[in-house]
């Protein structure tokens, strides 16, 4: 018989996400039921049929996943015996605002250096279809931010997110770009450069494996990350087809977190964003609301 806690925890973790059966909410109920992950391994294929929501076939593939083991290792070590690093939801390193998620990811992949807990940090998103004063105005506030030494977080977008991305490094600051696939499919392309600087002097964060492409599923599960990665979120402009930015506004609001607009003389669509009880920045001056309001 396998014994499951000669591998590391992270590697066990993989070997339940590699059945492609286990995602986040399955794994948090899985755990509170067994309280280790070796336990996890070592369960029946009857007793996961006692789950609701777990019938024969991932009953099976459950029970199956410590047959994963060698094969999840082997990635864990090949992955950090380059450039990228993983991180469990059970290591105390986690960053403890994405404990807050109903499903904080089981794993993540990242590449550069996580934010301290005792970093402050504030999304800028936005729209990907903008006009330059809204490309301005989120460069000017990530660069108001970072100079209170905040850190600033994006999807590495086109857009807003990359915006935000410039303005914190431009500013000599730290920013987070978290990815709606793996390492080797950047998205999109043309930011392939600003990841390798944002890696450099920040991080670049995933819950997917390397080979991992971008799909629509992704980019909507991506916004609970970059919002549960924050303190508070900043909407810059806005178009009304910005169905991900809406999403994100309204995950913001359902964790009871701040939520800021930028009103700029091309951002018009902000009924969606006033239901979420965001508070509008009017001007520089505005921005002093951000940065004192996680004191």
């Amino acid at each position: 018989m396998i014994n499951p806690g000669s591998y590391s925890l992270t590697a066990q973790i993989l070997a339940l996400k590699l059945t492609g059966q286990v995602g986040p909410r399955t794994f948090n109920i899985l755990l509170a039921v067994y309280q280790t992950v070796s336990e996890i391994h070592m369960a029946e294929e009857q007793e996961f049929l006692e789950f609701p929501g777990i019938g024969p076939k991932r009953s099976q593939a459950i029970a199956d996943a410590h047959k994963n083991l060698d094969k999840a290792q082997e990635i864990i070590d090949n992955l950090e015996a380059g450039d990228t690093s993983v991180i469990s939801c059970l290591d105390t390193e986690f960053p403890e605002t994405l404990q807050e998620l109903n499903d904080p990811p089981m794993l993540l992949f990242y590449r550069g250096k996580l934010p301290e807990f005792s970093l402050k940090r504030v999304a800028v998103i936005g729209s990907q279809n903008i006009s330059a004063d809204g490309i301005g105005d989120a460069i000017d506030l990530a660069r108001h931010l970072t100079r209170e030494g905040i850190g600033i977080v994006g999807g590495l977008a086109r857009g807003i997110d990359t915006a935000g991305h410039t303005g914190a490094l431009k500013e000599g600051g730290r920013t987070f770009a978290v990815l709606p696939c793996g390492f080797n499919h950047i998205h999109p392309a043309e930011n392939a450069a600003l990841a390798v600087e944002i890696a450099e002097k920040g991080c670049l964060i995933s819950e997917y494996l390397p080979d991992t492409p971008v799909s629509n599923g992704r980019l909507v599960s991506r916004n609970r990350l970059i919002v549960g990665l924050s303190h508070a979120v900043v909407v810059g402009e806005v178009s009304p087809e910005s169905v991900g930015t809406i999403d994100t506004a309204q995950c913001c609001h359902e964790l009871g977190k701040l939520l800021f607009v930028i009103i700029g003389k091309h951002n018009h669509h902000y009924d969606k964003l006033a239901e979420c009880g965001a508070i509008p920045l009017t001007g520089i001056d505005d921005y002093k609301m951000v940065y004192k309001s996680l004191v």
